[in-house]
This record gives C-alpha cells, structure tokens and sequence, in this order.
C-alpha cells in the first residue's frame, strides 16, 4: 500500500490516532474541498464569495480543515490566510489575461504555451501571498501535488500533527505553483531541488484526502465529518464517434498533436471529480455531505475551458456561480453547516503554534 505523505513529514507510515487538535468526540467537524479547473477557479471563488457575504465572516472559520487542488488549492491557501473571496473574485476577473497569456512555443512541441510567472507575481503581491510560509495560515490546510523529482504524490500541509515538522517552511508561492502545474498547460515549478506538477493529477477533487486526514490525523469518527466540496463546472469529457479510435496523437490531439496532454489531463480531471463525488456520497452520513457544482450543457462547455479567460466565460462561470450560491443559501442543512464558528486549531510549529508537544 502506498501512502501519500506530507512533503517531508517525519513518519509517513505513522497513521495513528488523535491528537490534542481533535474536537470532542460529539461535535461535528467540517470540511471544505476545493476542486482544480484553472480558470473555471473564478465559478469557485464567487460561490465563496456570496458565501462569505451572507455569514459577514471569513469562510475559512466556520471550517475544521480545508483542502484544495491546483486553483483550488490556490484559493483553499487564500481562505487559510482569511483573504476574502471577493478578492480573488477580482483577481480572476481583472488579471485572467495575464495569467493565461500565451508565448511562442512551436505548437506547443518544445515548451509549454503558458508560464506562470504572472501567476507568481500577483501571488507574491502583499495584498495576497507576498513571501509568507504555510506556517503563517491560521486554518487548516492540504494542498496535493507531485514530486516528479521522486515520482511520488505528496500534500502540502500547515503543521496541525506533531508530525508535520517540515511544510510549514515552504513559501505559500511555490505550494501554489506546484499544485497548479497543469501539464500541457504550464511548465513543471522547481523548488527545494525537486519538480513538481499539478495535484490534479490524481485528486482534482480533494474531498477523500480530506476525510483521510480527519480521520487518521485529527482524530476524528466518521459520523462527526461534514464535507461540503465545491467545484468547477468540469466538462464530462466524451468521445466524438466519427473520430478515429485508435488511440494514437491524431486520436486525442486532433490535428494539433500537442493537445493530447491537455485532453488527457481534461478527461483525468473530470472522471475524478464524478468518481469522488460518488464516493463521499457513500463515506459520508446522508444529509452531511454537500456538492456543489454546475453542469455545463454542450454550448456552455464550448465557451468556458481551463485556459479560456473572455467575456463569455465570465459570463457563464460567474452567472452559474451565483444561481448556485443562491441555492445553496437556502438550503437549511448548509445554512447549519455555516452557522458557527469552527474551533481554533492546534498547529505544533511556526508562528501560530500553541502546543508545546511539537515545539
């Protein structure tokens, strides 16, 4: 069996029990999953934002633990930081352009077409990301990835178990960029003499990680866990008949080869996102589980995409947000789940560590 760790954690095979952070047996423990899509991050970031509006608080308090992937994982660190939604709202709004700007790459065949170096710097802004750590989050947080360097699927994690004695010194930036190196779209991000590439590769839809850190990390039983995962709109990607099937670069990639990455990762991306949605579903007590997301219909899907940042994508994601925030704030299950405040969490390292066990 293989286990994914935190880059760099102590034991990754310890997956024993509870810890002080753990809430009382009795109390629910709420957790927020934040699906990858790219651009289509903007349908995430406004259900948020009309979340944070009715509650007049961040939404990130009234969560035990928060897990996103790729600009889920993005917006799951700006949440822990408590930077308001709205304002990630205008990031994607105003700066979607810069951040999918395409550069000469020869079809694609010699480097990727986008760069995320503008992602970095409005990252690095101080309004946002600046130079600050995972230690500085004060919720809790798990941001997936891969470290192509060694092959292996890691989580970035805030040092909620005295175990996680390492993520808390990496720079909230490079987490970022890591967990959003979507192949075929941006190139791989290199920190700490490693590669990396999108999380979402193998959990675009975070919400089962989530539940495992609860229950193996933060001591928590399955009938307390309530998740409510939001996603992004992900197009079921289908296969045209008349198209030939034979599996090779014409195949997926169309007359554009070098499409085949990004068509691959599109079809991973949103299989996961059906497969967990199904999942939880089962693991999780009826009535405690939340989903929500919007399908998209064929002309919708043809107008909005991970990399498309127009006026009628915006259009789409934005007006689908906000009629599934509609729904959603009148649901009187979601309204409980929002009412409250969460616990303060126990972190064992960094600035905001208030156990003496890890120090």
């Amino acid at each position: 069996m293989t286990v994914i760790v935190e880059q760099g954690e102590d034991d990754p095979h310890d997956l024993t029990g509870s810890t002080p952070s753990a809430a009382r047996p009795d109390s629910p423990f709420r957790i927020l999953s934040l699906s990858g899509g790219g651009y289509r991050g903007l349908f995430t970031a406004r259900i948020l934002a009309d979340l944070e509006e009715r509650i007049g608080a961040p939404i990130a308090t009234r969560f035990d633990l928060i897990a996103g992937t790729s600009i889920g994982g993005i917006l799951a660190l700006a949440l822990a930081l408590e930077v308001p939604a709205k304002q990630m709202v205008a990031l994607f709004e105003e700066r979607g352009d810069e951040i999918f700007k395409k550069r000469w790459s020869f079809l694609s065949y010699l480097r990727s077409p986008y760069t995320q170096a503008s992602l970095a710097t409005l990252l690095e802004s101080d309004t946002l990301f600046g130079q600050r750590i995972l230690g500085a989050c004060t919720h809790r947080v798990i941001v997936p990835a891969i470290n192509h360097t060694t092959g292996r699927p890691v989580l970035f994690k805030t040092p909620h178990h005295p175990s996680f004695s390492t993520n808390y010194k990496d720079r909230l930036v490079d987490v970022a960029l890591a967990t959003s190196a979507a192949p075929g779209f941006f190139p791989r991000h290199v920190f700490n003499n490693c590669q990396y590439v999108d999380g979402g590769l193998f959990a675009n839809a975070p919400g089962l990680l989530a539940l495992h850190e609860a229950e193996h990390f933060l001591g928590q039983q399955r009938p307390n866990l309530h998740v409510m995962a939001i996603g992004t709109m992900s197009a079921k990607f289908t296969v045209d008949p008349h198209r030939n099937r034979n599996g090779g670069a014409l195949d997926w990639g169309g007359w554009k080869p070098a499409n085949m990455p990004k068509r691959l990762f599109g079809v991973s991306i949103s299989a996961q996102e059906s497969l967990v949605h199904h999942l939880l579903g089962h693991a999780i007590t009826p009535g405690q589980y939340h989903h929500l997301d919007e399908d998209l219909t064929d002309e919708r899907a043809r107008a909005v995409a991970l990399d498309k940042t127009d006026g009628a994508a915006r259009e789409i994601l934005l007006g689908s947000a906000a009629e599934c925030a509609k729904r959603a704030l009148g649901n009187a299950s979601i309204l409980a789940l929002l009412d409250r405040p969460a616990p303060k969490p126990t972190f064992y390292y960094g600035e905001h560590a208030n156990s003496a066990q890890g120090a």
